[in-house]
């Protein structure tokens, strides 16, 4: 049976991200020995079932990502890569679920976190959503990947491109943590933290449609800062690239907008922030009702 166009064609070997003394054959069987214990758990009601399938479809630099299918059922497994530092991914998956308790909609909201007994491999399980757009930088130029036919990256046209870069940054004030005091950080917005569901580009390409299907994947930091501050910092960092091949190049200045191949512009970066305090204001009145 021929698999579906998911993502990456590939079994995941070529993308695992190694510590030098990790050895990549040993690495890859083991985490395929994880993965087929994970799949045969009794304790994931959402796992049970016949014809399961499992697909590799994507990578970053902290996991790698799988499609589980259970008949017609398809789940999404990111396993933390073999260099990955043992609890980030469960890090991620507490992040995640707090920012999704009240945002739902923008936040891919994990639903199962599993370890190994050996504490050395580790997942988080998240719905998955058909053939979804990740939104990202290839070459310096803003657009997304797409899964159909094959494997591609696509360039935004310059008014998708302001559109959704604003929306994204609207999005990251909308999630801001008021109660706590706490922003987002550490992200990769030209790798792939936010996608887009299938679909939207049959729908007006405008900011209300954008944020409807436009939602975060990955929160591996939670940045203590006021509101205020954090707003300074997207308009300083995301007008910059900050690109780094290796964790010893990176700027540790730099909290918020990590790994960026490309810059936005001031306008994008200015009218996210107007969306994102529009959108604040919107959550606000609608609790008052």
């Amino acid at each position: 049976m021929k698999e579906e166009a998911l993502g990456i064609p590939s079994l995941g070997f070529e993308y695992m991200k190694l510590l030098p003394k990790q050895n990549d054959v040993d690495e890859f069987f083991d985490i395929q020995d994880f993965l087929k214990e994970v799949i045969r758990s009794k304790t994931i009601p959402e796992f049970q079932g016949k014809n399961k399938t499992i697909q590799f479809i994507n990578y970053g630099d902290t996991q790698l990502v799988y499609v589980l299918s259970v008949g017609e059922r398809k789940y999404t497994l990111l396993l933390g890569q073999p260099a990955t530092e043992f609890g980030k991914v469960k890090k991620e998956y507490e992040n995640l679920r707090r920012l999704g308790k009240a945002n739902q909609k923008n936040v891919v909201v994990p639903i199962h976190y599993v370890k190994s007994n050996s504490n050395k491999r580790e997942l988080y399980v998240t719905p998955y959503l058909f053939q979804a757009r990740c939104v990202g930088v290839e070459e310096k130029e803003w657009g997304m990947w797409i899964p159909e036919p094959r494997y591609h990256f696509k360039e935004f046209s310059l008014k998708e491109r302001n559109i959704i870069n604003s929306s994204m940054i609207a999005i990251l004030i909308k999630l801001y943590d008021n109660d706590s005091n706490l922003g987002i950080a550490s992200c990769h917005l030209g790798g792939g933290d936010f996608i887009l569901e299938k679909g939207f580009e049959n729908e007006e390409i405008t900011y209300r449609n954008i944020i409807k299907r436009l939602k975060l994947i990955a929160a591996r930091e939670l940045l203590p800062i006021s509101l205020e501050g954090y707003v300074e910092r997207l308009k300083e960092e995301f007008s910059k690239r900050t690109y780094y091949r290796s964790e010893r190049e990176r700027d540790k200045k730099i909290l918020i907008n990590h790994k960026a191949r490309s810059s936005m512009t001031m306008e994008e970066i200015e009218r996210g922030i107007e969306l994102g305090y529009e959108l604040r204001q919107k959550e606000i009145e609608q609790h008052e009702k």
